[in-house]
């Protein structure tokens, strides 16, 4: 399960702010284990040019998954930094999977050696 600690920088959160940022980030929780208890740090910052800057950072057992965006909606920021962070765990997925299916072509390859020895 995925904890969401939202901090704000320079503004209140609101509940409607912390709502949207939950829903959001919950449908990175599909891409989890069930086992792993992670805490998603957001820091929401808005400066005095309106522009507004969301910071993720989720510390996981094997990874740091971390982005961050700026525009001049606070809405926008979030939903560019969920897509991000979607795009780094799709990545890494992938890498570990296909690394997976290098070890076992690499054992049936050191298999079939053996036998043949």
């Amino acid at each position: 399960m995925l904890k969401i600690n939202v901090r704000g920088e320079n503004i209140e959160v609101t509940g409607a702010i912390r709502e949207y940022v939950e829903k959001r980030l919950a449908k990175l929780e599909k891409f989890f284990d069930n086992t792993a208890d992670s805490t998603a740090h957001v820091n929401l910052k808005v400066y005095s040019d309106k522009t507004a800057k969301v910071e993720v950072t989720i510390p996981l057992p094997y990874l740091v998954l971390r982005a961050e965006e700026t525009s001049p909606d606070m809405y926008a920021s979030i939903d560019l930094v969920t897509d991000e962070l979607e795009r780094q765990i799709r990545k890494y997925k992938t890498k570990v999977s296909l690394v997976k299916k290098a070890l076992r072509i690499l054992n049936l390859h050191l298999l079939q050696m053996k036998k043949k020895k």
